[in-house]
């Protein structure tokens, strides 16, 4: 028989795990706002593991950055060109969950360190982005410069961005390949972000598993996609795998009000 001081200290000591086991909720939408809902793992609130925030208007933002689409291995966040904006404002761009890729060119002021390895030429770059004078100073392109680097990785470096000793964070533009031709598409004052979750895979049964290796900690990271013939976030703790049989698999979602 269990005494009743005996019972009291048993639920005492089971207590914690009981209240550790509470699940936490995600708000997936901007609070107060009729907005279309990101997608997992994103959201709003602490019970979210990649948490976001919201501007007044109802705006995704990182930072100072609005967020434009999310992509099942991307965000294209915006990046707009701007004078005198400090460099390591690139901070915000880089955490535990996401961080520049590989494949933008990244548009900054008063480098000291001369860069010539630019995936895009200047010369294209003044065609399609009215690349502003900092310096004042009359023809060329002023004082900023363009970097990009080895497109094999999947990030950028933030060391090796910063390396080039520039002050100002003027723009960046995200590049695709179009198909197996040689030509590129240019999204101009903005970059795109490689996202994933932290630790080993955790995948739905019918999704497929995606290893990434943090650029800023070197932890162990993955995506999660589903396999053909079916449509989902991928994720145990999301939507999962489920058979497409007409459905439209998912390819992006744009923010904006409903």
């Amino acid at each position: 028989m269990i005494k009743p001081q005996q019972f009291l200290i048993l639920f005492l000591s089971i207590l914690p795990s009981l209240t550790s086991q509470k699940p936490t909720t995600c708000n997936q939408s901007c609070p107060g706002y009729q907005t279309n809902p990101v997608q997992y793992p994103f959201g709003f609130s602490s019970g979210c593991e990649i948490p976001l925030n919201c501007t007044p208007n109802g705006d995704v933002v990182i930072g100072e950055f609005s967020v434009q689409q999310f992509n099942p291995d991307s965000l294209l966040v915006s990046l707009p060109a701007k004078c005198g904006r400090l460099i390591n404002t690139l901070t915000n761009l880089y955490s535990d969950h996401y961080a520049p890729m590989s494949s933008n060119a990244i548009l900054m002021e008063n480098c000291t360190a001369q860069m010539k390895n630019c995936m895009i030429p200047m010369t294209t770059l003044r065609t399609h982005l009215e690349i502003v004078n900092c310096s004042g100073a009359q023809g060329g392109d002023g004082n900023v410069s363009c970097y990009s680097s080895d497109v094999t990785r999947m990030f950028l470096d933030y060391g090796n961005v910063t390396s080039m000793g520039c002050r100002f964070l003027f723009s960046g533009v995200a590049t695709e390949m179009i198909g197996n031709s040689p030509a590129i598409s240019l999204d101009i004052q903005v970059v795109r972000l490689g996202w994933w979750r932290r630790g080993g895979c955790d995948c739905s049964v019918d999704a497929e598993c995606t290893k990434i290796v943090s650029p800023v900690d070197g932890s162990d990271g993955h995506r999660c996609s589903c396999k053909s013939g079916f449509a989902g976030d991928g994720y145990k703790a999301g939507s999962g795998c489920r058979s497409m049989k007409g459905m439209f698999p998912f390819t992006g979602a744009i923010i904006g009000s409903l």
